[in-house]
């Protein structure tokens, strides 16, 4: 039983880390695809991932020692059909007319490996059918892929960790997981008649994705950063700009804090002037700034905008961070712009809050630019 449940433990140690760095990829995803977040379509989606997880663990470990596999011999493919069945007919303890024989033989290996090897697909056929829709034949060719996926990853020994196979590449596993996708998307409907169908999550998504939230916007601002750090950085070792990284606290010199602001200027700016209130990041989660006085958004409504908010409310929040002031400021003087800073975010944070439960949830710096943010998704 140890040997079932040690990848089950290894998989919920690794999976938080692997959700972690899934989350922004998914998000991104589920905004430019259906336009909202769907709380219910991430859960399947996680358990999904995190079911693939355990299975692929449940086939690689436990992992032997490099020169345990050195040291094996034999060949490493089984390629008889039905061996297993050749097999329990040879060491079962199994006898049909004697029931004392039923439970020692199911605790048999014989019996134990092909019951284990259909149970380990069956979540996989279930997932097909119900989320993603896939017919009975789809079903089984992708069931029959997973399958050959885990017997190459054994045979090639992890493709190349170890010198040589350490598992056997086995034609009957191959079946029985094919068998257990087979059988999972017939059983789909049994686990899932409670849960609303794919098309219903969609059609609720879509709802959500005629609203803007501030977790929409939030990530488009953290893409739209991590955007212009990478195309400076990028312009940086081309040595078309005089520094290899782009600092948001505006850098150790006069110099850097003022290509700061005119990059600012220019992606924040500029660009959306260009594409009608655009940036990439928005584009990315499908919604743009708009003008609530005219159809499309003014440059000088822009400028006032986002200068409210980069030049001044985050110009204010991150000045004590800017070693540039740090090192000219007397410390009366800079115990005066860290007290100014620490006020200044906590007013934003409480300004952020309040308006979260606003109808119009548009915060000052839209107020007095006459700005908002609409969606830009459309159903196809």
């Amino acid at each position: 039983m140890h040997s079932y449940l040690f990848p089950i433990e290894m998989a919920l140690l690794a999976f938080p880390f692997l959700a972690f760095f899934l989350t922004l990829p998914f998000a991104i995803y589920q905004y430019h695809k259906f336009g909202g977040f769907n709380f219910l379509r991430n859960v399947i989606l996680y358990t999904f991932i995190f079911y693939l997880l355990c299975a692929l663990l449940l086939v690689l470990l436990p992992l032997p020692a490099p020169d345990e596999v050195a040291k094996m011999t034999g060949s490493p493919v089984q390629l008889t059909p039905f061996k297993f069945v050749h097999d329990f007919l040879l060491h079962t303890v199994f006898i049909w007319d004697d029931p004392s024989t039923y439970v020692p033989a199911l605790t048999q290996a014989v019996v134990l490996q092909p019951i284990f090897n259909i149970l380990l697909v069956i979540p996989f056929g279930v997932y097909l059918r119900y989320y993603f829709r896939f017919s009975f034949w789809k079903t089984t060719v992708f069931a029959f892929l997973l399958s050959l996926f885990f017997e190459i990853t054994q045979l090639t020994g992890i493709y190349g960790i170890y010198p040589h196979a350490y598992r056997l590449f086995d034609v009957d596993d191959l079946m029985l997981n094919t068998l257990g996708g087979i059988v999972g998307f017939a059983i789909a409907p049994l686990f899932t008649s409670l849960l609303p169908s794919r098309t219903k999550m969609d059609e609720m998504t879509y709802v959500n994705g005629k609203r803007v939230s501030y977790v929409r916007r939030l990530l488009a601002f953290t893409l739209d950063w991590f955007i212009l750090s990478t195309l400076t950085g990028l312009l940086g070792i081309l040595h078309v700009l005089p520094f290899k990284e782009l600092d948001i606290r505006g850098g150790a010199n006069f110099e850097q804090l003022w290509w700061l602001v005119l990059l600012v200027f220019l992606y924040f700016m500029l660009l959306p002037a260009l594409t009608n209130g655009r940036t990439l990041g928005k584009m990315l989660v499908r919604i743009r700034m708009t003008s609530t006085i005219s159809e499309k958004i003014r440059f000088r409504q822009l400028l006032v905008r986002n200068g409210l908010l980069y030049y001044v409310t985050l110009g204010i929040i991150l000045l004590p961070q800017n070693p540039f002031f740090i090192d000219r400021l007397a410390p009366v003087l800079f115990l005066t712009v860290i007290g100014l800073a620490v006020v200044s975010s906590f007013v934003f944070f409480i300004h952020i809050c309040i308006n979260f439960f606003a109808k119009d949830r548009q915060l000052f710096y839209e107020k007095l630019s006459k700005t908002a943010h609409i969606s830009t998704f459309k159903k196809k």
